[in-house]
């Protein structure tokens, strides 16, 4: 366990601000990490409805760094980045294989992070980072149903099709 980070394994733990606002700094990095990975991803999908879904994925992801760099500024400080480029090329991996490794690195975040996040006392903070996660969780589930070829991802089409 990273030393630094231990203050935020116990729910009784006090966490100040300059811990808050590492905190969410660590948060906004890995989280603009997984989102520059899934712009390199969303290139190489060329399924229609799991394309779209990779689109409105990333459209809650940039709001979601939206959230966390305005809690940053509200604590004094500033990101590290910003979600404007698109860290590489697209892979040339199959569209399945894609999905799979992001719903991995998916689920790993999401892991990592929920109980920490559980340790946060600040409440708009808190419920902010849990909302996040929660839209996470859907992101993981799309992410899953598009890597079994469900072309229901974002509802079922108005002619009935499956």
């Amino acid at each position: 366990m990273d030393a630094r980070l231990h203050y935020l394994q116990s729910e009784t733990d006090f966490v100040s601000p300059a811990e808050l606002l590492t905190f969410l700094n660590e948060f906004h990095r890995e989280t603009l990490d997984l989102f520059k990975a899934r712009q390199t991803n969303a290139q190489s999908v060329a399924a229609y409805d799991a394309n779209n879904g990779y689109q409105q994925v990333l459209g809650r992801q940039e709001v979601h760094l939206q959230w966390l760099a305005d809690a940053i500024a509200g604590l004094g400080g500033t990101h590290a980045d910003s979600p404007d480029q698109v860290s590489g090329k697209a892979s040339r991996e199959n569209a399945k294989s894609i999905m799979d490794d992001d719903a991995r690195s998916q689920a790993a975040f999401i892991e990592r992070w929920a109980p920490r996040v559980l340790a946060v006392t600040n409440a708009r903070n808190r419920k902010m980072l849990e909302l996040i996660l929660g839209e996470m969780k859907e992101h993981l589930r799309f992410l899953q149903q598009a890597a079994e070829s469900r072309s229901d991802l974002l509802g079922r089409h108005s002619d009935g099709k499956v």
